[in-house]
């Protein structure tokens, strides 16, 4: 798995309490998220971030939203 720290965009859905990631861009592809696999919490400091592990097709994902700035970054990609 390669690990990276890049900003990307996330089309999500909100409902109620929880946050469901359905597609990202990265390097100007458009990645459709069939399944969210695990949902996990970290927090550094004051700052709380939302760690995602995705799938799209044979490929796997790690995704993480930080609630203070509401950014999104990829931090790993798996690609078969």
């Amino acid at each position: 798995m390669q690990e990276f720290n890049e900003s990307i965009s996330v089309w999500v859905f909100f409902n109620n309490n929880l946050i469901q990631p359905r597609s990202f861009v990265w390097h100007n592809r458009h990645i459709k998220i069939s399944k969210v696999n695990l949902v996990h919490t970290s927090k550094i400091g004051t700052e709380v971030f939302y760690h995602f592990s995705v799938s799209s097709e044979d490929n796997f994902y790690r995704l993480k939203f930080n609630i203070h700035n509401l950014h999104w970054y990829l931090e790993a990609v798996e690609e078969g």
